[in-house]
Parts: C-alpha cells; structure tokens; sequence
C-alpha cells in the first residue's frame, strides 16, 4: 500500500470520527423564540387555523409556569421532571382528554424543536398521553331523529334554515367547523354531492345527500336565500324581524347554542345535542344499514382507519339484528331456495 493511499485513507476516517463526534452547540433559545419558529413551521404545512389555535392556547398556559421558574429565556435548561411536573399538578384532576391535550401538545412542539436543532436535549420525550378509557358512542336512535325533524315550526325562516342544518349534519357526517363553511357554488345539485374543506386535516373530500334533504335545500334556498347561487348556506338572521341576512354565514357556536335550545325545548333539560353527535349518529347508523368501514372513513375524512372502526363496536342490540341479517347459517335457507328455484 502505498503511503499516498494510506494518507487518504488516514483523511477519510479522521473525517469521519470528526463528523461522528461533532456536537450542534448549545444556544440560548428563549420560549417565545421556539414559539415562533414552531408556528412559522404551521405556517409552511399548511396547517389550519384550528389547530394552530389548539396549540396556542396549550402554549400560552406552559408559558405561564415557565415565568414562575424563571426559564422563559433559557428553554434549554428546562428538564423533564420541571415538565413532568407542570403537567401531572396542573391536569391530572382534570379529565383525561382535557390532560392528554395538553400533553400531546407539548410534546409536539418539544419534537419540533429536537428535530429542527433548535434543542439538543428534548425534555418532552418520555411524556406518554393516559390510556382513555373506552366509552359507548352517544348517537340519536331512529325515534329521536323522527321527534326532531317534525319538531320544526316552519311558518319562520330561521326554522326552515335549523331544519336543514339537522339534515346536513344528519345525511354527511360533517364537523361543525365545515358545516358553517359551505358555500352554494360548493353544491353540485345535479350529483346531491357537496365540496368540503376540512379544517381539521387541511383537506378537501365530497360528501352526499339525499332527496329529501334536497326537497328542504330546494325550499330553503327559493324563500330564504331568494334563489342565489353564491354565498354562505347557512346564513345569520335578524332577531327582530327574523330575515336572513345573506351575506353573514352562521359560525360554530351559533349552531352549539341552535341546537341546545332545541334540544332543551323537545326532549327537556339535560339532553346532549351538539353537532359531533349527529356526526356519531351519521356513521353508527351507516355501519348498522350495511355501510363498510372504508367508505365510511372517506366519507367522514378521517386520515386512519383506525379511527372510523371504533363505530364498528355497535351495541348487543345492533349486533344481534346484523348478525341476524347477514349471518352465514341464517343465509343457507335462501340460498338453498335460490338454488332450486334455478334448478327448476
């Protein structure tokens, strides 16, 4: 070997061991700082407005307990029993959700900054969500929609609008937050299909209706929208005079306070009725009727699989009448007597 390869050879694993063994330097990163290098990054994804608002708001309240430790301008010296501990005295009496929230956001933003090289240490690594437990799926029955829908006093505007509102919410699944977005030029009524922006996972998807949330959409759109085709569906209304205001769309907690009136005023006080629960009743009773699984998840834009199957797990009762329905004995008989009628 000569002493030219061994020189190189000698270059190449200094070089190496020197790239092995090379540490970023520590710096001095303020809170406020990874704050805005971490929504700036939002920013860049895409990500919608709703969930930047999410973590802002589990940002803020950490802030407050970095004050109180004196850290907000050294973030780097915070370690995982000062983060440990803001999370397990500020949440654990809280419920689940509300605690797994919080620390599956910190732990996001700890990721980011880790993986950006912003943080050499990252303090949020072992922060595990609890395990939540498993409840049933709150979702009207057959008798609970029927009592809804003919509970519409239709000689008013806004009741036709409320009316139709339930039936969206009832025939797509949709969120909330898409409801109150849905523009008519997003209407295709020669499919009964409408185009969906979700602000949950920043995509687009097509959900559908039936004919007879058309038959509403048709009279909704003549007497209260006077036969426009651009705008708002569901629009805002004048207390006094109760006349839509046309340019002025509904926003999430009008829909909230709508519905718990509603609620209130047919079933009595207590009854739970907000718009995540006709999005439940959407998909248990799509899965009850011989919907699968997949489709149901395109329909409700959920990204895994995993989160539309949890609607698979029906009641006894519902159990009972699908295995009835589609159980491989109780299908012998006619399909025996389909085999003969053929014979014959």
């Amino acid at each position: 070997m000569t002493e030219q390869t061994i020189n190189e050879l000698a270059d190449f694993f200094r070089t190496f061991k020197q790239g092995e063994t090379k540490q970023p330097p520590q710096s001095n990163l303020t809170y406020d700082d990874a704050v805005t290098y971490f929504f700036r990054n939002m920013e860049v994804r895409g990500l919608a407005s709703e969930t930047k608002h999410f973590y802002r708001d589990k940002l803020n309240a950490f802030r407050k307990f970095l004050v109180q430790i004196k850290k907000v301008q050294a973030l780097e010296t915070l370690t995982h029993s000062e983060l440990e501990y803001y999370i397990e005295s500020k949440y654990s009496k809280n419920k689940v959700n509300t605690f797994n929230c919080h620390a599956r956001a910190l732990r996001a933003f700890f990721n980011y900054l880790e993986r950006d090289g912003y943080l050499i240490a990252n303090p949020a690594r072992n922060v595990k969500p609890k395990k939540v437990r498993k409840e049933k799926i709150d979702y009207f029955t057959v008798e609970q929609v029927r009592k809804l829908l003919t509970s519409f006093d239709l000689r008013y505007k806004s009741e036709l609008r409320n009316l139709l509102i339930v039936m969206v919410l009832l025939d797509t699944g949709i969120r909330n937050s898409e409801l109150v977005r849905i523009k008519l030029e997003e209407i295709n009524t020669k499919e009964r299909s409408i185009y969906i922006y979700a602000t949950k996972t920043n995509t687009f998807r097509t959900v559908y209706y039936s004919k007879e949330t058309e038959r509403i959409y048709n009279v909704y759109k003549r007497e209260v929208l006077k036969g426009a085709e651009k705008g708002p569906l569901f629009v805002k209304f004048h207390r006094q005079y109760n006349e839509p205001i046309l340019d002025s769309p509904l926003n999430t907690e009008m829909v909230y306070g709508l519905l718990s009136r509603k609620a209130k005023k047919i079933f009595g006080p207590g009854f739970r009725m907000n718009p995540h629960k006709f999005r439940h009743t959407f998909a248990t009773h799509f899965v009850i009727n011989g919907g699968d699984p997949f489709s149901l998840r395109d329909l409700l834009g959920h990204t895994n699989i995993e989160t539309t199957k949890i609607y698979v797990d029906m009641s006894p009762k519902d159990l009972k009448t699908k295995h009835a329905k589609h159980s491989i004995i109780s299908n012998i008989e006619n399909d025996r007597q389909a085999g003969e009628y053929h014979e014959k």
